[in-house]
């Protein structure tokens, strides 16, 4: 069953459509755009969807397994998908399929069976805090940094060679995107490193990584930092297992402006020995 947000994105998309051309002559969609459609197909429903809160319309829609089943049938025919934007009041753009693009949303970077695999102890988690597991994107981040997962990645299986690597801050809010966590990492002399960010985006294990969000990740840190490289990943829960992390190529700032995709550098799947509640 599709969700009540498909008939939203449904009227934004038709209103906007010129059937003579063939193309839309608006793309990107405000706050005030989907706060708007919402109103208009409420209308009649006796199950409304709420109005007050667009700036998560679509996040919520692409979160989980379903963001494919709940964009509009219509609308992927005419091969369009949509990426969230924010700031400056904007919520989502409608944007064309790749080539050889066949569904709205692919998973491009689904948990490889056959990564390496490693194993690494949860024991030094207290106890207390094993029991207040959640499965939210907040609690994987904690996890990983109490474990140091991400040093561990990038000291046994990482494909971007590293001096060291320092956890900074999780949750970072930046105009047009967040962060769920950054690293510091230095390469380079040892009596002169260079330094490097690491930007990663954590998923629970129901949803995929949406190549859109770390690509914006990436262009927002070089805006607001002075670093020359990212390297961006992907940590994502494996229940019952662990994480599954994902690396991909290190993007240099002169490239930042033209980035679109990103190249799967790396990956292994960490197991935590005992399993953690949550994960």
């Amino acid at each position: 069953m599709a969700s009540l947000k498909t008939k939203v994105v449904e009227h934004l998309f038709d209103q906007n459509w010129d059937a003579s051309s063939g193309t839309l002559t608006k793309s990107l969609m405000s706050l005030d755009d989907v706060g708007d459609a919402i109103r208009t197909t409420n209308v009649g429903r006796k199950n409304k969807l709420k109005d007050n809160n667009p700036a998560n319309f679509m996040k919520d829609l692409l979160r989980g397994s379903k963001s494919n089943e709940n964009w509009p049938a219509s609308v992927t025919a005419r091969k369009y998908t949509g990426i969230q934007r924010t700031g400056d009041g904007e919520c989502f753009e409608f944007v064309p399929f790749e080539p050889g693009q066949t569904e709205p949303f692919p998973d491009k970077f689904p948990v490889r069976g056959n990564a390496p695999k490693f194993l690494i102890q949860s024991l030094s988690l207290p106890l207390a805090t094993k029991t207040l597991g959640r499965s939210d994107e907040t609690w994987l981040i904690q996890t990983a940094v109490n474990l140091r997962v991400i040093e561990t990645h990038f000291a046994v299986a990482g494909a971007f060679k590293l001096l060291e690597v320092v956890h900074l801050q999780m949750g970072i809010k930046l105009r047009s995107t967040e962060i769920d966590a950054l690293f510091l990492g230095k390469i380079g002399n040892l009596k002169n490193p260079e330094s490097i960010l690491i930007t990663c985006e954590a998923k629970q294990a129901k949803d995929r990584f949406i190549e859109s969000q770390i690509v914006n990740q990436v262009k927002s840190t070089f805006a607001t930092t002075e670093v020359e490289t990212v390297v961006p990943i992907g940590l994502k829960a494996i229940k019952k297992v662990g994480f599954y992390l994902a690396e991909f190529e290190a993007i240099k700032r002169a490239d930042a402006g033209t980035l679109k995709n990103l190249t799967l550098a790396g990956d292994a799947i960490y197991q935590l020995c005992p399993a953690v509640k949550g994960i």
